[in-house]
């Protein structure tokens, strides 16, 4: 009977493994300890939930062989390197959230442009009565850091709802594009000093990690609106955190945080000291733009797919 460990807040459903698999399902964990108590056990594993998996952690699973991030972003959930050197076997689901991070995203730059977090926290302390016209997204100048699947949808989505004024910084040229959407391809930096809204969906790794640092955001206007979706990591947090105290009407949002889940210990905690700028400067989220139900669900089911194929594999 091999044991198969599911993560994540959604519905697994019955007889989803054949038999002689073995399912543990901890749909929302809340400590390390909940899984490292199941850990040494498992043979394959599915992770759709907030932990990351460490040097330490795969250690203890020392009977793991397979392993499928539900995502893209493997470095953002695993020691990729020490997994390798283990000999786990290690597989994501790309490009099956590309629909739901663009349609959060574009959600998401909906709401900070209409100022909703900031009016959320003033209507609560009795402190204002926001009312303030936002900019439609079709006035805005657009500035798109990195144009892989995701990028490249928000382009085109952008660009139904009449945003002719959208450039580019990517490891590659998209001329395709350029003349399709009237993309504009700059340099990182250029690029960061003369748009309105910044959109990071670039992969997070080593070589990505503090791109965008003091000297380009020093650059930048003092009304810009950062969204990323991609690692925190991308941008320097201390340059980040100076940006949006010297500049007032400045906002970021993160879907995610340089220190995540277990690690994270609110603002009071916070060795970045970005969780204590108000609302209307950042906001952080927890993994939710590719949290989409039906997205998930058939994330979830290509996962299976990938578990039974390694156990398939091995016979």
């Amino acid at each position: 009977m091999r044991k198969v460990l599911v993560t994540g807040d959604f519905e697994v459903g019955d007889k989803i493994f054949p038999s002689g698999f073995e399912l543990v399902h901890i749909r929302c964990p809340s400590s390390e300890r909940e899984i490292l108590a199941v850990l040494p056990d498992v043979q394959d594993y599915i992770l759709g939930g907030p932990e990351y998996l460490s040097a330490r952690f795969l250690d203890i699973a020392s009977r793991l062989e397979n392993l499928v991030v539900m995502g893209t972003g493997i470095t953002s959930f695993v020691d990729l390197e020490y997994a390798t050197k283990k000999g786990i076997r290690v597989a994501n689901t790309p490009d099956m959230n590309i629909h739901a991070v663009a349609e959060f995203t574009l959600a998401m730059l909906t709401v900070c442009l209409a100022n909703v977090f900031e009016s959320v926290e003033r209507v609560k302390e009795g402190t204002g009565w926001i009312q303030t016209p936002r900019p439609s997204l079709a006035n805005l100048s657009v500035g798109l850091v990195g144009m892989g699947a995701i990028g490249c949808e928000i382009a085109h989505q952008l660009h139904t709802k009449g945003c002719t004024r959208m450039q580019y910084w990517s490891r590659s040229k998209k001329t395709d594009l350029e003349d399709s959407l009237g993309l504009q391809y700059n340099t990182l930096a250029q690029m960061v000093s003369s748009v309105d809204v910044l959109c990071v969906h670039l992969k997070g790794c080593a070589d990505t990690w503090n791109l965008i640092d003091e000297g380009m955001l020093k650059s930048a206007s003092p009304k810009l609106k950062i969204l990323n979706m991609s690692s925190p990591k991308i941008i320097c947090p201390t340059a980040l955190k100076d940006f949006l105290q010297d500049n007032s009407d400045a906002f970021c949002f993160i879907d995610g945080y340089y220190n995540e889940w277990v690690d994270n210990k609110g603002q009071y905690d916070d060795p970045y000291s970005l969780q204590s700028l108000p609302s209307k400067n950042l906001v952080v989220t927890s993994h939710l733009a590719a949290l989409e139900r039906e997205t998930v669900n058939r994330i979830f089911v290509q996962a299976t797919t990938r578990v039974l194929e390694f156990n398939t594999f091995l016979k």
